[in-house]
């Protein structure tokens, strides 16, 4: 594997100039290539409630797999509501901003990139449901309406799959059931879900329901695998027959009330999993029992990671052996889970240098790291920062990330839009 090289820093200032790395924000196999501050936290007027309230900042962020398209797509929140905007990374040292576009609501969650056909679309999760909006040319300032899709109370997180039927289907959550859509049918205007999974009846905070969730090809038994996150815990399903699902096993720690945000490795033997509150730590939980028939769920953390115990992980991304976290306060952080026993840190990067945050300050609460996401081409990660924008960032010695590299079939959140999980073993 080659050893990244040296390059020299020049940073975009489409937004307020970017701040210089004087090699003291993070370890030395950290290196900084690209910086576009986006605004922080404002406050704002609610129109539902009618008070002054606060502008996240910052948020959620996709980066474009597919060759030769070196974009990024950030949700932030302003003074005037929701923003989703679109920047080129053609030059990694100098992103800039393409074009921005407002949906018609006053929040705006989850981002997901798909491909149908030789198009390129973006979906966002937000407080009046989900928009679908086609990017396949971002460079001339594209944002076109593909689809919407309203609920009452909206959605917070999406994902989009691509599923070993030859179908591709995109996923939503947001408190109650998660509803999965039919992208075709999506696109030729049927805004109704093809299904909705439920809460197992056992569960007993159904009103929160689930958070997150992300599907994946289990190439041992050839299925395909919802892993949710949302009141109880952390849930398995198989959805090869997406239209009924399977409950395979639970994953109930008495720590965690609800789940928060859930990866599986590649291989579906473990999870990680992050709770969204102060003092929890990463929770690595070992699922090779219940696949035995030892035991019917999964009740105590093989492993447990975090940068400080005071602060909370946010979001994350797995790149076997690696976890990338939006750790906020504590910024980017990377750790290795080869042992899932033993996780432990191997890289980070400072987003956020102001004052730490405290839960009696909402204006403090929401400082740091709130997103990652990783090219898996070259290695590159980008992170957004509540207050500070975006970064690009690379670390030493890891240049690209293909499962097969690893022994493992090459799935993960990143989907093959030609192919699926079809040959996702074969080179």
């Amino acid at each position: 594997m080659r050893w990244l090289g040296m390059v020299i820093l020049v940073f975009g200032l489409t937004y307020p100039a970017a701040a210089q790395n004087d090699g003291s924000r993070g370890s030395r196999n950290m290196e900084l290539v690209g910086h576009l501050p986006l605004g922080g936290m404002q406050s704002r007027e609610s129109p539902s409630a009618g008070f002054e309230a606060l502008g996240r900042g910052t948020g959620h962020l996709v980066i474009d797999q597919e060759e030769g398209r070196p974009f990024v797509f950030v949700a932030r929140e302003d003074a005037e509501g929701a923003e989703i905007v679109a920047i080129t990374i053609n030059q990694t040292n100098h992103p800039r901003v393409l074009d921005t576009w407002r949906p018609d609501s006053p929040s705006v969650g989850d981002l997901t990139l798909f491909r149908h056909g030789s198009r390129h679309y973006l979906a966002v999760s937000h407080a009046s449901g989900l928009s679908i909006r086609e990017v396949t040319d971002p460079e001339e300032g594209q944002f076109d309406a593909a689809a919407d899709v309203s609920r009452q109370g909206g959605y917070h997180h999406v994902f989009a799959y691509r599923h070993s039927n030859g179908r591709s289907y995109l996923m939503a959550a947001g408190g109650g059931p998660i509803d999965v859509f039919d992208i075709d049918g999506l696109l030729d205007g049927d805004s109704d879900p093809m299904a909705s999974y439920a809460l197992p009846e056992q569960v007993t905070n159904v009103d929160y329901g689930y958070h997150a969730m992300m599907a994946q090809w289990h190439s041992d038994s050839e299925t395909d695998r919802l892993y949710a996150a949302g009141a109880g815990g952390y849930y398995v399903f198989n959805i090869t027959d997406p239209g009924n699902p399977e409950l395979i096993t639970e994953v109930n720690s008495a720590a965690v009330q609800i789940g928060h945000a859930v990866s599986p490795t590649p291989d579906g033997t473990h999870l990680v999993t992050a709770a969204g509150y102060r003092t929890a730590p990463m929770r690595i939980f070992d699922l090779r029992p219940v696949f035995e028939g030892t035991v019917p769920r999964i009740r105590v953390a093989a492993g447990a990671w975090t940068a400080d115990w005071r602060n909370l992980a946010e979001n994350h991304e797995v790149r076997w052996p690696f976890v990338f976290t939006a750790a906020m306060d504590d910024g980017l952080q990377v750790f290795n889970m080869m042992n899932p026993f033993e996780p432990y840190t191997v890289g980070f990067y400072d987003t956020w240098d102001g004052p730490r945050a405290r839960l009696a300050d909402e204006r403090t609460h929401r400082n740091g790291a709130w997103d990652v996401d990783v090219r898996n081409a070259d290695g590159l990660i980008a992170v957004t920062d509540v207050n500070t924008g975006l970064w690009l960032i690379r670390m030493e010695g890891f240049e690209n990330w293909d499962g097969r590299g690893w022994g493992f079939a090459n799935v993960g959140s990143v989907q093959d839009w030609d192919n699926g999980p079809i040959g996702s073993e074969r080179w």
